[in-house]
């Protein structure tokens, strides 16, 4: 057998030539309470960790590998969970299951996993029986989710960099979804009412996206931005309203710098905007007071600088836009490219349709009373005037206008009060003119206009009168 004697340079050298071991972690674990269990691993460098539990059952686990993360866990209350795990750097995560207050706070559950750098994470559940899970796998990310009300759930997936989520729970069984997966985008999402739904997902660049579903009621939403620089503000009080069912409905932007906005009140609504291939559109949904009842909204806008305005109030209203052309816009005393505005209190079961598939076309609808349906197509080359008026100070009911734009730079007015009463427009030529003006009861007014430069004016007041123009051929 051979003994071997290192020499004290020799020895040294070793010890030199060993890796430092220390990493430099630190854990803090305080527990009241009765049979709580916390399991903190800290193989990185740099970590900090601190776990408090002054519960009854809880269970804290959290698992750090990466460099200078840091988290901190805070149980109150009975059985709750909090799992969070960090392999990035820089990451800091925080998590509480308790409000202080003495209140229940039992069988939360908080489950964080950030795997990229600079990250910010904050869980705060302050009731019973919610979720909460965090994924975060890029770069200076922040997310906040607080949950107050009970059977809440909220997922929030940030694998872009530099975004920016707060998501807002107060009522009960509430659910959320938001996903980010593009830059510097921004989502604050408000649930203060029970029942509500809603899916949010940005895939583009600095999107910004403020949601909030108040009022008691089974709010359902979907917004989803894949373009640059678009901008969706959805507001929701009320009962059932609907603004998509799943993330290819609801509030589609995919083109760039659009605007959305949908606001309702009331109950049993629904609103839907779809915007898409080109840049610079513009969506308006309006919906109600907290008195009306079943409206339902589409807007469809595929091209660039396209505008659609809806604003309806009353009940059992329906609304629908189509813009595909390009350039879309109002000027003068047109607000938007295409604009519907249905009734008051007084309105009921109104239908209106503007469908523009041409550039530079105008649309208004105005409608008022009952029993009221105009519809507005604008194709050809573009640069026509639409004008539907159907009120009688609320008192219009029956009412019915067609009108075709198949030309260019046409202008048509359709103005009708009083009831039964029907009109019918089109202008295949260029640059005519036509007025019906109808009051009174059961009178019928047919204009076409084949030709180019012609100009038509019905005027019928009374009753069951019943007028025919025809011009060019």
């Amino acid at each position: 057998m051979k003994t071997y004697v290192l020499s004290g340079a020799s020895a040294l050298a070793l010890m030199i030539a060993v890796p430092a071991l220390a990493q430099d972690n630190t854990s803090d674990v305080a527990q009241s309470g009765s049979g709580n269990a916390a399991t903190v691993t800290q193989s990185g460098a740099e970590g900090s960790s601190t776990v408090t539990q002054t519960s009854v059952n809880a269970r804290a686990t959290l698992t750090q590998s990466g460099q200078s993360n840091g988290s901190t866990i805070t149980q109150g209350g009975n059985r709750n969970e909090a799992t969070v795990t960090q392999s990035g750097s820089d990451n800091a995560s925080t998590v509480t299951q308790d409000n202080g207050t003495g209140s229940s706070d039992d069988n939360n559950s908080a489950f964080v996993t950030q795997s990229g750098s600079d990250n910010v994470s904050d869980v705060s559940q302050t009731n019973d029986f919610s979720t909460a899970t965090v994924v975060q796998a890029n770069v200076g990310n922040d997310s906040a989710v607080s949950q107050s009300g009970d059977l809440d759930n909220a997922t929030v997936t940030q694998s872009g960099s530099d975004n920016d989520s707060d998501l807002l729970q107060s009522g009960n069984l509430n659910s959320a979804s938001v996903t980010q997966s593009g830059e510097g985008n921004s989502s604050d999402l408000t649930q203060s009412s029970g029942l509500n739904n809603a899916i949010l997902l940005q895939t583009g660049s600095d999107n910004t996206s403020l949601i909030t579903q108040t009022g008691v009621g089974a709010h359902t939403l979907n917004v989803l931005q894949e373009g640059d620089g678009n901008t969706s503000d959805v507001i929701q009080t009320g009962a059932g309203n609907d603004v998509g069912t799943d993330t290819s409905a609801g509030v589609v932007q995919l083109g760039d710098d659009s605007f959305a906005q949908i606001r309702q009140a009331g109950g049993l609504q629904e609103a839907f905007i779809e915007q898409k291939g080109g840049a610079l559109n513009t969506a308006f949904i309006d919906q109600g007071a907290n008195a009306s009842t079943d409206h339902a909204a589409d807007i469809r806008q595929d091209g660039s600088s396209n505008a659609a305005d809806v604003l309806q109030r009353g009940f059992n209203q329906r609304a629908n836009i189509t813009q595909i052309g390009d350039d879309n816009s109002g000027s003068g005393s047109f607000a938007f490219g295409a604009q519907i505005i249905q009734g008051d209190n007084l309105g009921r079961d109104n239908e209106a349709t503007i469908t523009q598939l041409s550039d530079g076309n105008r649309a208004l609808v105005n409608q008022q009373g009952r029993t009221l349906a105009a519809n507005v197509t604008q194709g050809g080359n573009g640069g026509n005037t639409s004008t539907v008026l159907q009120n009688g100070n609320g008192g219009a009911v029956l009412l019915n206008a067609d009108v075709l734009q198949n030309g260019a730079d046409n202008t048509s007015l359709v103005d009708q009060s009083g009831s039964a009463q029907t009109a019918s427009v089109d202008q295949l030529g260029e640059e005519n003119l036509s007025e019906i003006l109808q009051t009174g009861s059961g009178n019928t007014a047919s204009v076409t206009q084949n030709s180019d430069f012609n100009q038509s004016f019905v005027n019928q007041a009374g009753t069951g009168h019943t007028a025919t123009v025809t011009q060019g051929s």
